[in-house]
């Protein structure tokens, strides 16, 4: 696959935490709101928002919920900074997806350039990055590219690889209504094939999501926030928990845009997006003769 580049969604397509972060988001944005402020929502609420805007900052979903809701936070500069430790302390032990790690490796030999494209601060990921999680990859990574000034993931992302690599073929690995959108977008400016990838995730997932984040706010420090929640009251209602179904997702990223849904569950979705890639590169060989 030559002068090829893969950008890869770091959260929900090479790690197995998309369960965590809208936990950690509606988390944060509970205990930097004061009752008084948030009347209209509630735990299950903004869970389901954070679903919802997947592929967005969280400082951005934060805006957007203020906006579009009810306006509950004052200070989402410092909600969306403890949200960044926050998730990072639950999604500690989040794993890579089966298989993710050698389909790195092999696109990597195949002379595949891999990026991570991120919508979390540069700073965040940096860290991530010299972590052991980020060290088990770090070999197979062109580079990571997260949220800079006047740098962000989509178009930024895109243009910048396209230059580095002197107009390559992009694949964008997205899981993401919103990223597949910005994929399709810019698809002819880029030469961009945006590939969605359709992990189904359960209610029983988001509630031991839940405890996972339960566990991170008293290690982050329940105190460091302005309305902190007594950690052994949390309840959320599975019931009130609104997430789509395989065949939902994949309409949804058709209609964004994805030339291809891949689709799996944790086991087997990476082993089917190594098919995919067998394929096209094949089809790159028989091209050239």
């Amino acid at each position: 696959m030559s002068n090829t580049a893969v950008l890869w969604i770091r959260d929900g397509v090479l790690v197995d935490r998309m369960h965590i972060n809208p936990v950690a988001f509606a988390f944060a944005v509970w205990v930097f709101s004061s009752a008084q402020r948030r009347t209209k929502t509630s735990l299950e609420d903004l869970i389901n928002f954070g679903f919802e805007k997947s592929g967005l900052s969280c400082a951005d979903k934060m805006q957007l919920y203020n906006s579009e809701r009810e306006d509950i936070l004052i200070d989402v500069e410092k909600a969306a900074s403890y949200y960044n430790v926050l998730a990072s302390e639950a999604a500690s032990g989040a794993k890579y997806f089966t298989g993710a790690i050698e389909v790195l490796q092999d696109l990597q030999t195949a002379g595949v350039q891999n990026f991570i494209t991120s919508a979390v601060e540069q700073d965040v990921l940096d860290t991530w990055g010299e972590n052991l999680q980020g060290r088990m990859i770090a070999r197979y990574l062109t580079e990571i590219l997260g949220k800079r000034p006047n740098f962000s993931k989509g178009r930024d992302h895109f243009d910048y690889v396209w230059r580095v690599l002197n107009k390559p073929k992009i694949y964008y690995v997205a899981d993401a209504t919103a990223e597949i959108q910005t994929a399709k977008e810019y698809a002819q400016d880029y030469n961009i094939t945006a590939i969605g990838f359709g992990n189904v995730i359960t209610v029983d997932q988001v509630l031991a999501a839940v405890k996972l984040v339960s566990r991170a706010l008293t290690a982050c420090g329940i105190d460091r926030v302005p309305f902190p929640m007594a950690v052994q009251q949390i309840h959320v209602d599975g019931a009130k928990v609104t997430l789509p179904t395989a065949q939902e997702i994949e309409t949804t990223l058709c209609k964004a845009g994805a030339e291809s849904v891949i689709s799996g569950t944790r086991e087997t979705i990476m082993h089917n997006l190594r098919g995919y890639f067998d394929e096209h590169s094949m089809a790159q060989k028989r091209a050239s003769l």
